[in-house]
């Protein structure tokens, strides 16, 4: 506030493990729908246990008061994404890595890794939620098969569900959320494993009777170049994902937003027309964004970005003035 930064106190102990760079923590903030009366803000975080956790409080000032932890999972997560469906229902993300081969537990309706979760704004699990096989009662999760969704976008204009993926070594993915459905990870991928091994034998055709493939793909050719400063082909290494809708950028309007981390680009895709843009190449490595109510966007970036070293930054972006 008016230049100045703040610490919010009340806030439960989280947790990280650090190999190239740290995983874990606190992941994201999310304000109810209903924030502005109701001071309701909810916080996907690791536990003291490594495990996935939401908690929700009340933001008094700088304090979070009437701290309570709705739901915890029996997995860590490497990166979590809230999104909310209407006031009484919102969607979490679970993600799970895998150097050089994949983690088990996608596929498992029991295991927390690779999963969209839905939940009832209190942390209950929602009466129309899936029944899945071997189940007799509605599951918290919403979908499975997933790597590391970390992008999470509810369209309320059409009522869908988009989230964006890592691959592991190309194959990042935009997919359309479908209740119950199986998008893959790791029985197909159209990515490589890290040792350049294939992920499975699946051919893309059973995965189509399979699974949900995604609405769109990214191959390491899709950008027409190499980059040999990181020793490997292009890929987007996606985390926030926006819809723009009245935004200041005309153009973009319609089209998705998605932050870049390894390549620390924000990407521009249009789904209507199969186009993808780098709008803005190797801006650090981007973590949120978010539209103003003004159309302007803000983007939140890491700290310590390969080739900087901030403390990260909060950047606003407006269009350029036409001369």
């Amino acid at each position: 506030k008016n230049g100045e930064v703040s610490k919010v106190s009340g806030l439960p102990e989280s947790r990280t493990f650090t190999t190239d760079r740290p995983y874990g923590g606190m992941m994201d903030v999310s304000l109810h729908p209903q924030f502005n009366s109701n001071r309701l803000v909810y916080l996907a975080f690791v536990n003291e246990s490594y495990t996935l956790s939401v908690a929700k409080f009340n933001l008094v000032e700088e304090r979070a008061e009437n701290l309570e932890v709705i739901i915890t999972t029996n997995q860590f997560s490497i990166g979590s994404r809230i999104a909310w469906q209407d006031e009484e229902h919102f969607f979490l993300t679970s993600g799970v890595g895998g150097a050089p081969k994949p983690e088990p537990g996608p596929q498992d309706i029991a295991d927390a890794r690779g999963k969209i979760f839905r939940f009832k704004a209190d942390g209950s699990i929602p009466e129309d939620n899936p029944i899945f096989s071997g189940f007799s009662e509605p599951s918290p999760v919403w979908t499975y098969g997933h790597r590391d969704p970390q992008g999470l976008f509810y369209d309320t204009d059409s009522s869908v569900l988009y989230a964006n993926e890592h691959g592991p070594l190309g194959g990042d993915e935009l997919n359309i959320i479908v209740k119950g459905g199986n998008y893959g990870w790791p029985i197909f991928s159209f990515g490589m494993n890290y040792d350049r091994t294939k992920v499975s034998e699946m051919t893309e055709a059973e995965a189509a009777e399979n699974t949900i493939l995604p609405v769109k793909y990214w191959l390491p050719e899709d950008f027409g170049y190499n980059n040999a400063e990181w020793g490997y082909t292009y890929q987007l290494a996606p985390s926030a994902l926006l819809k723009l809708k009245n935004s200041s950028f005309e153009e973009w309007n319609g089209s998705f937003l998605m932050a870049g981390l390894t390549f620390q680009n924000l990407l521009r895709y249009n789904l209507e027309t199969d186009e993808s843009e780098i709008v803005w190449p190797r801006a650090g490595r981007i973590r949120d964004i978010a539209q103003l109510p003004s159309g302007n966007l803000v983007l939140l970036i890491d700290k310590n970005s390969p080739n900087r070293s901030d403390d990260g930054r909060l950047v606003r972006i407006s269009p350029r003035k036409k001369e």
